[in-house]
């Protein structure tokens, strides 16, 4: 995966994608990726995103990228959480529900770790995360996180 860094000339992590858009966060904490997670998030770029924008052909927003440790526990993310190694990102994208775009994701044939698609009281976006290092690793995990709280298993409705 490392022949995706020698590609990026422009300054950005993906083709679609600004590091502004990664490192944005309303809780007013320092929130700069370092290296490591900037280099996670062109891989994120590269094999998810990218092709998820140009399979949908829509704009995608990035409602959660990259995590400081102290911006993941103040919003109450997981301890473990892959955006705070900048292997993750929370989407929406205009006119596509949760639904749509975990079928998008499967129509682009995206390899991924973990998808988990939340009903709109829980946000209406998709998470999306990958194990850069070691994509042999990944579950291909897809779940849905209902109104009721917690997770299962996705169901195409």
């Amino acid at each position: 995966m490392s022949h995706v860094l020698e590609h990026r000339t422009d300054g950005k992590p993906g083709d679609f994608f600004t590091w502004h858009e990664f490192e944005r966060t309303g809780t007013r904490l320092p929130n700069v990726a370092p290296t490591r997670a900037r280099t996670c998030l062109m891989i994120l770029c590269a094999y998810a995103l990218d092709p998820l924008r140009r399979q949908v052909d829509k704009p995608l927003l990035i409602t959660s990228g990259y995590r400081s440790a102290e911006v993941n526990a103040k919003i109450g993310g997981s301890k473990t959480s892959a955006h705070m190694t900048g292997e993750a990102a929370d989407l929406k994208c205009p006119g596509l529900d949760a639904h749509d775009l975990v079928e998008a994701i499967r129509l682009a044939d995206i390899d991924f770790d973990q998808v988990i698609a939340y009903a709109p009281s829980r946000g209406g976006h998709v998470h999306i995360g990958i194990k850069a290092g070691a994509p042999s690793r990944h579950r291909r995990q897809v779940l849905w996180a209902p109104a009721s709280g917690g997770y299962e298993p996705y169901q195409a409705p």
